[in-house]
């Protein structure tokens, strides 16, 4: 029974970490690039959000578009000043190196609207239930419910809809879709849009369970996204959507046998041997080996 409940509280708690590494996922497959600035746009939109709302003593209700919206705004911002201008294949360390320092500014940035060491967040205050001797934490239930719905609507806008054409149009060859007619700059935005849209969210849904923020929760956001969406699979939504619960599975059994002291070396130790044994993830071993046959052509 014990074991049992380990689990779930672990599968609860990577739901958060699935709903991240989504926004990560969705650029990477989009763009190819990795965004070391996500995190820090997620606290960025957060820090804004927090502002206002003790600004205007604003409800719940209205507090959480607020969030979102400051969410995707940020992003874009990042998208603009560090991915936009190096949009070409030798740009890529170019951006990555620019997501960098960037993420320096918005956590300074965040820093002064957030002084302190923790400030309080809006809570949901869902009360904790029992069934059959397993108790269950009502906001990570509602965490794990926004987490699969989210992740299936995303799925179907990919897969079934125009836009979602377009969108792997550009993954597979942006130079052929631009002269298909597709505007990559503006996919390529509301790419960057979405993915704050779905940090938002998971933002929101963590820190209201935790009931405050710290000006480290945009490292946390980086290192946990990336992490779980290296482990699912690069450039695969399904991959990192199972990637999350599976990290939030495995630090919760180790953390319980070994100390939470090994919560984050555990962490990095999966990433490393998932890397080893399967390059590219576990979901995205095609994708890896498309782009090295893709690169050997070349």
């Amino acid at each position: 029974m014990e074991y049992i409940q380990i689990s779930i509280d672990g599968i609860l708690y990577g739901s958060s970490y699935s709903l991240i590494a989504l926004g990560f996922s969705l650029v990477f497959g989009v763009m190819r690039r990795i965004n070391l600035a996500y995190g820090s746009s997620l606290l960025l939109g957060v820090a804004i959000a927090l502002w206002v709302e003790n600004e205007l003593n604003i409800s719940i209700i209205f507090f959480i578009p607020i969030v979102l919206f400051f969410c995707s705004m940020s992003n874009l911002y990042v998208e603009r000043f560090c991915f936009a201008p190096h949009n070409t294949k030798a740009g890529v360390v170019v951006s990555m190196i620019s997501s960098f320092a960037i993420w320096m500014q918005l956590d300074e940035i965040s820093s002064q609207l957030l002084p302190d060491r923790t400030h309080s967040f809006p809570s949901l205050q869902i009360s904790t239930f029992e069934v059959g001797g397993l108790f269950f934490r009502g906001d990570q239930i509602l965490n794990i419910f926004i987490a699969f719905f989210i992740s299936a609507i995303l799925f179907l806008a990919v897969y079934k809809t125009k836009y979602g054409i377009v969108l792997r149009a550009v993954a597979n060859s942006a130079d052929t879709a631009k002269l298909m007619g597709c505007n990559t700059k503006l996919v390529n935005s509301l790419t960057f849009i979405l993915a704050g849209v779905l940090g938002g969210i998971a933002a929101f849904l963590v820190l209201s369970t935790e009931s405050q923020v710290t000006p480290l929760f945009g490292f946390w956001c980086t290192v946990k996204g990336l992490v779980a969406m290296m482990i699912g699979g690069l450039g695969s939504l399904t991959g990192a959507f199972w990637g999350g619960l599976l990290l939030g599975l495995l630090e919760a059994h180790f953390s319980y046998h070994f100390g939470p002291v090994f919560r984050e070396i555990t962490t990095f130790s999966i990433l490393l041997i998932v890397l080893i044994i399967r390059p590219g993830g576990l979901m995205g071993v095609n994708i890896y080996k498309d782009l090295k046959s893709r690169d050997e052509r070349i």
